[in-house]
Parts: C-alpha cells; structure tokens; sequence
C-alpha cells in the first residue's frame, strides 16, 4: 500500500494571497501564491502558473463567491508535499499597512486600469474621490437632487485591494466608531466610520418636509443602523450591497440594502421601512389585500393615473375632494348625486345642460347673486303647490309667451308685467321659442301641452 493519498501523507498547511478569481471552470477556484512554497519573484513562477486551489464548502451551499485579489487565504494540499492540489478553507482577515507594488508577488496584480476595463465592481462616490491615473481629486458624487425622479449615481475607479488601510479587512458596517457625549453616554455612530457604506448613503439622501393632503409635513425615517460590534452580522459586496442582521442591545435591526441606497428595514419592534431610490413596480398575479390599522398618507409629486377594470367603490364615514384647479367628471351614460338630506352646488358659475336636465327636490331653490337663467327649447317650471317668480326686476321675453294656472304669476311679481298685446305677425307655428309657466293642475298643465304640441311642425 502506497502512503501516498491523503489522510497517510502527513497534512501540509499553507497561507497565501489570491492574485487571480476569474476561474475558467467556474467553480470558485483561485490562484494562490503560498508563503514558502512559491516566490515573490513572478519571474520565478507567473501568477498565471500559479496552481488552482479549490474551495471547500458548507453542505447545501452550490454557490461559491471566491475571494478578491490581494485577500489571504488558507488550506492544505491535498496531495501534501508535493504541493500541485491546494485546497482552499477560508480567509484571513488582517490589517493592511500599504498597499504593495503590483509587480512583485504576494499583492493584488490588477491596476485600477485593469479593472475598470474588465468591468469590475466598484463602490459609489459620494464625497469625491482619489483618481490614481491622474493624482487629482474628482468632485462628482451620487446625490438624490429635490426635483429629480431617481438617485444621480457617479461611480468611483475600481480600487486596489485592500481599498483602506490601517483599518481592518472586515466591512466598515460590522466595526462602527459609536461616539459617546460628556457622560458617557451613548450619543450615535459617527458618520466617518460608515463612509461608504450604503448605510452612509441612506443617510445623507433623508427625505424631509413631504407634504400631505391633511395640511401638515413628514420626514422621512432617519435609518435605523446604531451597530455595536460584534453584534452586527454583515454580508457587504465590492460594489457596497449589503445584507445584516443586527443584534445590537436596543437596536436590533434586519436590513437588506441596494449600494444606491434603496433598502428594505426591519427596525426595533419590526417597524418597517421600503425604499426604492429610482422607480419601483409592485405586480400581484392574484387578489391583493391591504389593511391599516391607523391613518394612511400619500403624496405624489407628479400626476396620479388609476385604472380599474371592473367596478370602483370607495366607502367612507366622510369624503372631501379638493381640488387646487378645475375638476371634471365625466361619464358615457348616466351620473346620479344624491344626499340624504340635501345637495349643494355653489360658484360663480354653475351649468347644467343636457338633452334632458332636471332638478327636484321636496323644495328646489335656483338662485344666483347677480343673474340665474334657466333657458331651453322648451323650459317648465312646475309645481304641485305654487312657482314663486322674485326679484328687483324678472324678465320673461319669448316669441309666444304663455302664463296659466288657477291663478296668474304676475300677483307674485312686485312689479308686474304687463300682458303682452297681441302682435299679428306672430311667426307661424313651428317657428317659435316657447317658454311654458304652468302650475300642477290639470286644466293649467293640460293648456301647457297643448300650446307645446301647437309649436311641433308637421312631417
């Protein structure tokens, strides 16, 4: 029996840098140059020579992120000292001094040039950033303008790994400076600490001073993130999306956030809080019901389009519409506006018009300040107990005029009118534009129609 396999060959333990992710087979693999097995000296062994560690996953997981480049690693070989099958255990988080010279082994070997030709990940900018090709400091940043629709993104040059130095390797959103006032008290997380992070972005693109419709203003919440290390558990990616799940004492908090800043926040108690920095669709394949057990607030700073395919009910104790301009309803068939006691329409002007308009009620009042015309083909005013005709001055004209009932109108008028006298050129009938006053009675109403029928032509 050979010793030669693995569990007889003796276990070799080796450490190295990552200088190459972008693994062929796709399975997850690195290339690893190991301390004491391979050179700093590429000129001794190429990083694309280097052999290809394999990862080693937990069970249930069929995905594996390999590590950036520059990022120490850990793991043995599996064919021991003959060093070709490294396998790959974990990382090993450190805390950079300087970042070294691309050139010589044990370092990230990408430029900033490479990267960003390749497409590589890379973090927003959000106070400017360091252009290494240039040496100049770039002012354009990521900002959420007051009138603009969606967050402006200005992204920064892919970086060198490691991006910060003299800080550790773990992300900024797990290790937070918490400030402390006089009295030691805890008075927040500075904002230094976090720059960077998504977290840093969600703060500084706060919404404040949103109206609504009730006459008063909201802020927006201010985000919930007070993290205490080593409470904070963090998933954050190159590009700066990041996962947590927050036990910090009193703070407890489930955050998942876009590196733009929308996010989805599980805050103390399970408040909750969804925003989306650009737009945003909410599609349901099925019935969708909605409850609030309180008051609900929308304001919409541009138009609102509502589109219902069946029928539209909306039952409340009271409903107010206001509108800051001219209103419209319109409908192909008919409208019906009724209230339980009475119905109250009022402006400078107000028209009703239509083949047919009626208006009733156990007592209907027409009136205006200045002037009420009630005109038409052929107008009636009726009334089972009497139409009462007022004003300074009340105006009839006509062609034909026709005033009958138990009892003349005119002993309602102040100023009565007199008769008219009758004109021999009266136009023939079918020619005129009769106005109708009659009351409910039946000899009155039945003088009134026949008058009508009179002006019909004949076909």
């Amino acid at each position: 029996m050979t010793p030669h396999f693995l569990g007889l060959n003796n276990f070799v333990w080796w450490f190295g840098i990552v200088e190459n992710r972008l693994d062929p087979l796709q399975l997850g693999r690195c290339q690893v140059r190991c301390f004491g097995w391979h050179s700093k000296n590429k000129a001794d062994i190429a990083t694309e020579d280097l052999p290809w560690a394999h990862p080693v996953v937990p069970y249930g997981v069929n995905n594996v992120q390999p590590p950036t480049e520059g990022t120490m690693v850990f793991g043995l070989f599996a064919d021991g000292k003959e060093a070709r099958y490294p396998i790959v255990m974990g990382t090993v988080p450190g805390v950079p001094e300087e970042l070294l010279d691309r050139e010589i082994g044990f370092a990230d070997p990408l430029s900033v040039a490479d990267k960003r030709n390749a497409a590589m990940p890379r973090k927003l900018s959000m106070v400017g950033y360091f252009n290494l090709e240039t040496g100049e400091e770039v002012e354009a940043k990521t900002y959420l303008g007051k009138n603009t629709k969606g967050i402006q993104i200005v992204e920064e040059n892919p970086s060198r790994y490691p991006k910060y130095l003299n800080e550790p390797t773990t992300s900024r959103l797990a290790r937070p400076v918490r400030g402390k006032l006089a009295n030691g008290q805890f008075s927040g997380v500075t904002s230094e600490s976090i720059a960077g992070t998504t977290i840093d972005l969600q703060r500084k693109t706060t919404v404040t001073g949103i109206p609504t419709a009730a006459g008063d203003q909201w802020d927006e919440t201010y985000p919930a993130y007070q993290a205490e290390y080593p409470y904070n558990h963090v998933i954050e990616t190159e590009s700066g999306h990041a996962f947590e799940m927050d036990d910090t004492y009193l703070f407890e908090r489930v955050q998942l956030s876009h590196r733009t800043g929308s996010t989805l926040e599980f805050s103390k108690f399970g408040k909750t809080k969804i925003k989306s920095m650009s737009s945003r669709q909410d599609i349901t394949m099925g019935d969708q019901r909605t409850y609030v057990n309180g008051d609900k607030y929308e304001t919409i700073d541009g138009d609102y389009y509502l589109q219902v395919g069946g029928k539209l009910r909306i039952t409340a104790k009271s409903i107010e519409i206001v509108s800051g301009s001219s209103t419209a309803i319109n409908a192909p068939q008919g409208i019906d506006i009724a209230g339980g006691t009475s119905v109250s329409v009022s402006g400078l002007s107000v028209g009703m018009s239509g083949v047919m308009t009626s208006v009733s009620g156990v007592k209907t009042d027409i009136s205006g300040k200045m002037s009420t015309t009630v005109d038409g083909g052929v107008v009636h005013v009726q009334s089972p107990a009497a139409v009462v005709t007022k004003g300074p001055l009340v105006q009839t004209e006509a062609e034909i005029i026709n005033n009958q009932g138990v009892e003349s109108m005119n002993s309602c008028i102040p100023n009565p009118i007199p008769d008219p006298v009758p004109n021999p050129e009266i136009p023939k009938p079918g020619l005129g534009q009769p106005i109708a006053f009659a009351d409910a009675t039946s000899a009155g109403q039945a003088a009134a129609d026949a008058f009508a029928a009179s002006q019909t032509p004949n076909v």
